[in-house]
């Protein structure tokens, strides 16, 4: 077998899309599943960093999977990233070690172009990856408490803009430097990351999500801000469920953070608080705020060295990492 790694388009792309769909449709139909992700695609940041890619023989689609580029942090030191996402294998193919070829085929590459890390978020467990060279990073998800206030705090909040991301950016790359793994956003990703999360939330035509972003500012320069995605309760009595995509503040305690989710609250008094989860990191704590972990995330963050000179030990705690789930792929 002479398998091609290659780029997928037209009549393979749509056989991606068709059977991928049941799996990974989030609630949208066939038609707006292709949609959201061909609109992922045109944006600045996915025009240049992510593909969807697929391993062909003689035409024949034996796996497919999204194949991002990202700047990480690893010890202080910067460092290009290899991201593979939404791994898929035909039905009529499974069984046969396409899914692993293709992993090895997109490290290989990768590292060719000058990438020294491998990253993916397994919903299958670990051990398969494991077969393949990749190691846990643990992370938790963990319920968030917004402490009541009489009246809102006297914070400025607005709604965030494209104008926003560049400061936005440097806000968050300041927090990673604090901790030894981390994304190095800049302003297109910061901006491809809300544009994915109000993609989604357009193409469901359900209206059970929204999407909000605030920022807080000084001297006309956003120095904090949040990134939410609403779902609207199922059940009446339910709450709202807020995940916090990515947070952040150039204060090292978030304050202003948590006066931005007092502020959001407060516009509706007397009804139910929401629901808020996050994957929050260690060391962050907004006085406004209770963090109480609630366990290992549902997606397991695993990484793999692709060049002997990029070590990973002592190998990462959770302690070591912030990594929000908006931050996902």
């Amino acid at each position: 077998m002479t398998a091609v790694l290659t780029t997928a388009t037209g009549q393979v792309l749509d056989q991606i899309l068709d059977e991928s769909w049941p799996q990974w449709n989030d609630g949208l139909s066939r038609q707006a599943y292709g949609r959201y992700n061909e609109a992922q695609l045109r944006t600045p940041w996915g025009a240049s960093h992510l593909a969807r890619v697929a391993l062909l023989d003689d035409g024949r689609l034996l796996a497919s999977a999204k194949r991002y580029r990202f700047t990480m942090q690893l010890d202080g030191r910067p460092i290009s990233a290899l991201g593979i996402g939404a791994v898929f294998t035909p039905p009529g193919e499974r069984g046969r070690g396409h899914a692993s070829r293709l992993v090895e085929q997109l490290c290989t590459e990768a590292r060719a172009d000058g990438c020294t890390l491998a990253m993916l978020f397994s919903e299958i467990g670990s051990s398969y990856y494991e077969r393949l060279g990749f190691r846990i990073v643990p992370h938790a998800i963990s319920d968030v408490t917004i402490r009541a206030k009489d009246g809102a705090p006297a914070v400025l909040v607005r709604a965030g803009e494209e104008r926003d991301a560049a400061s936005v950016a440097e806000t968050h790359v300041r927090r990673v430097a604090q901790y030894r793994f981390g994304m190095l956003a800049d302003a297109d990703q910061v901006n491809y990351s809300v544009t994915k999360k109000r993609l989604l939330a357009g193409f469901d035509t359900s209206g059970r999500r929204t999407v909000e972003y605030f920022v807080t500012e000084e001297g006309y320069q956003a120095v904090a801000y949040v990134l939410i995605q609403v779902t609207r309760p199922q059940q009446p009595g339910e709450p709202e469920g807020w995940s916090l995509a990515s947070c952040g503040d150039r204060d090292p305690s978030g304050a202003r953070i948590g006066a931005m989710l007092q502020v959001l609250l407060a516009r509706h008094p007397g009804e139910r608080p929401p629901a808020i989860r996050a994957w929050w990191p260690d060391g962050l704590r907004p006085p406004q705020l209770t963090i109480a972990r609630r366990g290992p995330a549902n997606e397991i963050m695993m990484i793999r060295a692709l060049r002997p000179d990029v070590r990973v030990e002592p190998w990462l705690e959770e302690a070591d990492t912030i990594f929000w789930n908006g931050d996902a792929f």
